[in-house]
């Protein structure tokens, strides 16, 4: 990524990450489809209810796992192609530590936090025996993602796609099979991710041992600097995603009594915006990689320029999709549930929100070049201002007088800031003239 057309390598990166990554959406979207249509409202609620306590404990990993791959992207920048051995003991020591960590909380700690969301009755008792489920997952799913982080860090985004390509067809073929012949519930959609994922793990590690092969002796100071480092740059990055399921815990707490109708639709949103803005998470993820190469091997002013044109690029690419998804509105509500008010009430979220979606998507692309500077705090804060100072209390403050719509337009309110907030940190760089190149890092 240090030499070529910017973009073209940006791109180029973040289109192999996209492909997997839909698939992986695309995987979530028949599992809710599968669920709708052979469980019910009632399953798709199951779903929304524990949405966050995954997403709380999967977008930490992420965030830990994602200071490993900026940490690869700089030594390969700069040309330290040995010094990785002590990189990917420290990324695999995490992730058994992680994931075992993380069955026990699954276990101990589902029951208090969906009563802490209001969660209660069968739908309380049928969320923890899915969340339950899921947890004999989370070596693959974890493990999967360390991977994942590895072939990201190298550059190799195709690896990265087909290990997670592979997981996200397996998930489709089994939830169908679990769901939709063999009548196993939402029990069964939380199986078929374990099994996915677990199989997905195997493959990652076979591909990376063929592929990408890790020599040499082991050396246990240098594994410890570099789990020191990676909870240094990721302990911000994971603080971000802990702020976020919290918050989304909170928003559950004022939709969860407007009843289990609402919050159907209120999944279905959430599984429509991360199929859409996949792409731009993507691009994110290659400005990352590309800038800590670029810093890495001296060259600010190829990383400034890379963002610029980056940034266009996502602007007119927000547009396009954020029509495409109010257009098609109707048959997509349809798709999930048969349900005429939870189709209604979907329709109208996705009016509310589409056509703001530039907001969004340029402040998470920035994002990724603050992560890439090793600036991980920026979006830390970022996420503060939008999430906890912004669209929570405004969800809550009016969602009285104004009912669910308040929640929607909060969320609005909650992007702008965000963007205000991300476009500040970076005013040096955007609007200020390129810094010289410096010396390649030793």
């Amino acid at each position: 990524m240090t030499s070529g057309p910017a973009v073209r390598r940006i791109v180029g990166f973040a289109l192999p990450l996209t492909a997997a990554n839909l698939l992986q959406q695309g995987y979530l979207l028949v599992d809710s489809i599968v669920v709708g249509r052979y469980v019910g409202v009632e399953g798709l609620a199951v779903v929304g209810a524990t949405g966050p306590l995954f997403y709380l404990l999967n977008a930490m990993f992420i965030g830990l796992g994602t200071a490993f791959t900026i940490r690869l992207a700089h030594l390969r920048g700069a040309g330290q192609h040995e010094d990785r051995r002590a990189v990917v003991r420290a990324l695999a020591l995490t992730t058994v530590v992680w994931s075992v960590g993380c069955v026990a909380l699954a276990t101990v700690l589902a029951g208090p936090a969906l009563a802490l969301m209001g969660i209660h009755g069968d739908l309380a008792a049928d969320a923890q025996r899915f969340f339950a489920m899921l947890s004999l997952g989370f070596p693959g799913i974890f493990g999967s993602a360390a991977v994942s982080a590895y072939f990201r860090g190298l550059g190799d985004s195709r690896a990265a796609m087909w290990v997670q390509g592979f997981g996200s067809v397996v998930n489709v073929v089994l939830v169908w099979i679990l769901v939709a012949v063999l009548d196993a519930g939402v029990s069964g959609a939380a199986l078929a991710t374990a099994a996915a994922s677990t199989l997905a793990l195997v493959v990652g590690l076979a591909h990376a041992a063929r592929v990408h092969p890790v020599t040499g002796g082991r050396s246990t100071p240098a594994v410890r600097r570099e789990l020191t480092d990676a909870v240094r740059l990721g302990l911000p990055l994971a603080s971000q995603h802990i702020i976020l399921a919290v918050g989304i815990m909170a928003l559950v707490w004022v939709i969860q009594r407007y009843g289990e109708t609402v919050m159907a639709a209120f999944t279905v949103v959430s599984r429509i915006e991360l199929f859409t803005g996949m792409l731009f998470l993507d691009l994110s993820g290659a400005v990352t990689a590309f800038v800590a190469q670029n810093l890495g091997h001296g060259d600010r002013s190829r990383a400034r320029y890379g963002l610029v044109r980056t940034l266009g690029l996502t602007v007119g690419l927000s547009v396009l999709v954020g029509a495409a998804v109010m257009l098609a509105r109707s048959p997509i509500a349809a798709l999930f549930t048969e349900d005429p008010a939870a189709r209604a009430l979907t329709e109208r979220y996705i009016l509310i929100i589409y056509p703001f979606l530039a907001l969004y998507t340029v402040m998470v692309v920035v994002h990724g070049y603050l992560n890439g500077a090793r600036r991980t705090t920026a979006p830390l804060i970022c996420t503060v201002i939008a999430f906890v100072l912004v669209q929570i209390p405004v969800a809550y403050l009016f969602h009285g007088p104004f009912g669910i719509d308040a929640v929607m337009w909060a969320q609005v309110a909650g992007w702008s800031a965000g963007l205000a907030y991300s476009l500040f940190c970076l005013r040096d760089v955007l609007f200020s003239r390129p810094a010289p190149a410096l010396a390649p890092a030793r």
